[in-house]
């Protein structure tokens, strides 16, 4: 039996207003997220590397929540690096992203004579605009930290520096 065009309007009306109360009811009133952050490197070889490291930090804020992004360009002896990027809430309002890097023992292989492995490590963290402040801490070492004083975007040179 077909069903008229004003039947499966109908019914199609009924069924958006009963799932989008649904919807409704099911959704929290507010959503509350955590500090995140993410971390990537490329680890490659050069014959002629820099004389040290170089990092930079970039703050911007947005609304609720302010993202700090991390580059640090880096020479090391282990021809591949496991790193790892967490973001620490030591105290209320203190965040603190905490890079440590270690040797890959997995992929372990002799760097050509003429290569000194380099690595760029990039890094993101995203925490709660009301933050007191951010730390960028790298085996152990603070290499960057940055007072909340306002809501303009920033970008810094850090090398043992306060951004």
């Amino acid at each position: 039996m077909p069903y008229t065009s004003r039947t499966v309007v109908a019914v199609f009306v009924v069924g958006l207003l009963v799932g989008g109360g649904a919807v409704a009811f099911v959704l929290p009133g507010s959503v509350t997220t955590s500090p995140t952050s993410s971390t990537g490197a490329a680890t490659g070889c050069v014959a002629d590397p820099p004389a040290g490291p170089s990092s930079y930090l970039v703050r911007v804020p947005d609304d609720d929540r302010t993202t700090f992004l991390f580059n640090r360009t880096f020479a090391h002896e282990a021809t591949s690096l496991q790193i790892r990027g967490t973001v620490e809430t030591p105290e209320p309002g203190v965040y603190v992203y905490r890079v440590t890097t270690a040797p890959d023992t997995d992929s372990e292989k002799p760097a050509p004579g003429d290569c000194t492995p380099f690595t760029q490590m990039d890094g993101v963290a995203s925490v709660p605009s009301d933050y007191e402040r951010f730390s960028v801490v790298v085996d152990g070492e603070t290499l960057a930290t940055v007072e909340n004083d306002g809501s303009h975007v920033i970008f810094r040179r850090v090398e043992n520096e306060t951004a």
